[in-house]
């Protein structure tokens, strides 16, 4: 399968208690390769995506909807199974960085394998307590 089997929701569409918008720019693109282009924005505080692990609650993160449905989804990181045979639901996010590639199956079949080299991530923000103590 190819990248149309997979579209980026809307800025405005929520995914597990943080829009799309707060995750991603409007530029962010998915080849029919699965290469994704485009800036990604540092997140805090999405303790919607993990709940009891608090380092998964920030980073950079990609929304994705799947076009091809099913009954079952596993996804590979870097070559590696991860989840295997969940639930199948259309739309994901994946916690990334610029190295890191992940295969998308449903029903046992690939989908697609998006890669992260040619997108922007976006430096964390330095919160204001911090710009206080180098300015002090």
């Amino acid at each position: 399968m190819i990248g149309s089997d997979v579209e980026i929701p809307a800025a405005s569409q929520s995914l597990y208690g943080k829009s799309v918008g707060e995750m991603i720019n409007d530029d962010v693109l998915v080849a029919k390769s699965g290469a994704v282009t485009g800036t990604f924005k540092y997140v805090t505080g999405y303790t919607g995506f993990n709940a009891s692990v608090p380092d998964e609650q920030e980073g950079y993160y990609f929304p994705f909807t799947l076009k091809k449905t099913g009954t079952q989804m596993s996804f590979k990181k870097n070559g590696s199974m991860g989840k295997e045979n969940i639930p199948f639901e259309a739309n994901n996010v994946f916690r990334v960085t610029q190295g890191d590639s992940f295969t998308v199956l449903v029903d046992g079949a690939e989908v697609i394998t998006f890669t992260f080299n040619g997108a922007t991530f976006t430096p964390q923000a330095r919160s204001a307590k911090s710009r206080a103590k180098k300015n002090a």
